[in-house]
């Protein structure tokens, strides 16, 4: 069955998620607790990739994300694990009486998911390296897939301290070579 239009709790944050990307936030608003609850009930919110009042704030796609960890941090407040299960479009955005935002949103495809034969072999060891030397994101990523290329440089891209703005453009006006180009000229450098 295709989806073709779901309202979702839209929460605006400065993250850049892609499909099968993890993070951890914190929930401690009471806006965004309700929104959690929501969320379990209903097949999870959407990640508004928000910047201020950067040009990325009038962007009309998110990451749509399932909750997958519950957890309480040392200070009592909510912490929870959220994976990337899709892109999305989001329209007719609404804000109810909690200053909760809603938005009609439908999947849109992304470059991520496909197959690609190529062989990233630095680009794979290098970030293989940072999970190593990171316990709290190698614990976010219980499966990874270091030797598929679009994985790969789906976590660079959200990994690397990038404008948004510029990680943006590779949500659609983008494809997999030019995403892998920017990341290995970063990493070159």
């Amino acid at each position: 069955m295709k989806i073709t239009s779901i309202n979702l709790p839209v929460f605006p944050l400065p993250i850049f998620l892609l499909p099968e990307g993890v993070t951890k936030l914190r929930i401690f608003e009471p806006r965004y607790l309700k929104m959690i609850g929501i969320a379990s009930k209903n097949g999870g919110f959407v990640i508004w990739a928000k910047n201020g009042d950067s040009a990325i704030s009038k962007s009309s796609w998110g990451s749509w994300v399932e909750i997958i960890n519950f957890d309480q941090g040392e200070d009592g407040v909510l912490e929870i694990d959220v994976k990337c299960k899709a892109l999305v479009e989001i329209n007719a955005i609404e804000v109810d009486s909690d200053k909760l935002y809603f938005g009609d949103v439908k999947p849109i495809p992304h470059w991520s998911q496909t197959k690609v034969n190529t062989s990233l072999t630095q680009l794979s060891e290098s970030l293989a390296d940072v999970f190593a030397n990171n316990p709290n994101l190698d614990e976010l990523y219980q499966q990874k897939e270091i030797t598929r290329p679009s994985w790969v440089i789906a976590r660079w891209l959200e990994l690397l301290p990038i404008d948004l703005d510029i990680k943006a453009t590779f949500v659609i006006e983008h494809d997999f070579q030019a995403a892998k180009e920017l990341v290995q000229s970063v990493i070159d450098k």
